[in-house]
């Protein structure tokens, strides 16, 4: 083996290193925060179903910023494969369950059929580009609403779906039920630890999976290829990839996190209201990922959870709550424009190129 190679596979193995790391590093990270966050969340006035929500919301906004962040397509329908997973989970959870709900059973229909919903959607939508693509999404997220509305033997109209019963959660032999709370023990401002569901644990391991599967799929070739594609069509095409089969791709895993975000929130919730297929709901992936910040992995978790908790707080105490949310969609716009996550790592990096441009100053 020459130098040369022997420098490569040194390098190779540097590389692989550095990479373990910050995998680790990200990992910690992540389950550090979602460990206190409901904690956290306590003290600012929240409470710990609140965090449950915010968390099975967030990642449909994850998968959403899949789709406006890194391959450049602005969806107005996701309502459709988050109420859809919802609704699909509620009818298997009341319906075909044989007086036993599963989990696992209801959470798998939801993903397997909003994921086939996306697929047929996005053989039509994914020729199209810019406003003709989002009109189209919206127009399918409409016919969803229309169909769900009209269904009335099967997702009750209007009204929505109700008592939705209470799942298990099989595991290794024996049923799980997540309504039940941690080990009772004072945390002063931060409240009781008791307070915490299993539902909270469950909902941040499936959120510490679905961060990880983005961060890992952001930073393979698809999520390269994705990037060039939303850059530049016309080259990736030169060099030989295919943008329609990659931006379908895109958008049968975003309509898939979709489904499990919905199917998620209708068994914690119990309910599966009409408005999880509206157009509004649409509108709040949209919101969610924009002040989060677009093109980050925490981006769409932290702008859910931003709009959540005032959603939370403030809609208690006044009817403007929709005023003051497109307030806050405005200021972000304006003085935000990467979002709260963006602009603090765009601020990270700064200071990082400051001190090293300082340190190499002889």
């Amino acid at each position: 083996m020459s130098a040369a190679d022997v420098g490569a596979v040194s390098l190779a193995r540097r590389r692989r290193s550095v990479l373990a790391v910050h995998d680790l590093r990200f990992v910690a990270l992540t389950v550090l925060g979602l460990a206190a966050f409901p904690f956290v969340l306590h003290a600012l006035g929240g409470y710990s179903g609140l965090a449950t929500q915010i968390l099975l919301t967030g990642i449909a906004a994850i998968g959403f910023n899949l789709l406006l962040g890194y391959a450049g397509m602005l969806s107005y329908g996701q309502a459709m494969f988050y109420g859809g997973g919802g609704y699909v989970a509620g009818i298997v959870a009341t319906r075909f369950a044989g007086g036993h709900p599963n989990l696992w059973l209801a959470v798998l229909a939801a993903v397997v059929t909003t994921a086939l919903l996306a697929f047929c959607v996005g053989l039509l939508v994914t020729r199209l580009y810019g406003i003709y693509f989002a009109l189209l999404t919206l127009a399918f997220a409409q016919m969803v609403f229309f169909v769900v509305e009209q269904a009335r033997d099967w997702t009750n109209g209007d009204d929505g779906m109700q008592n939705v019963p209470t799942v298990g959660m099989p595991f290794f032999g024996s049923t799980i039920d997540l309504n039940t709370g941690l080990p009772a023990l004072d945390l002063g401002p931060f409240g009781n630890l008791s307070d915490v569901k299993l539902w909270y644990v469950f909902a941040a391991l499936v959120t510490l999976l679905v961060l990880w599967f983005t961060r890992v799929l952001v930073r393979s070739q698809f999520g390269e290829v994705l990037g060039a594609i939303r850059e530049n069509e016309e080259r990736s095409t030169f060099v030989g990839f295919s943008p329609r089969l990659y931006r379908l791709a895109a958008f049968v895993i975003a309509g898939a996190l979709g489904g499990l975000s919905g199917a998620l929130r209708a068994l914690f919730d119990a309910t599966v209201p009409i408005d999880s297929v509206g157009i509004d709901r649409s509108g709040s992936f949209v919101i969610f990922t924009i002040v989060g910040g677009v093109q980050t992995i925490f981006g769409p978790l932290v702008g859910t959870g931003v709009i959540m908790y005032l959603q939370n707080v403030i809609s208690g105490k006044t009817d403007a709550w929709r005023l003051i949310e497109g307030l806050i969609f405005v200021l972000v716009i304006v003085f935000l424009p990467s979002g709260i996550v963006g602009t603090l790592l765009k601020r990270r990096r700064t200071r990082k190129q400051l001190l090293d441009t300082v340190k190499a100053t002889p």
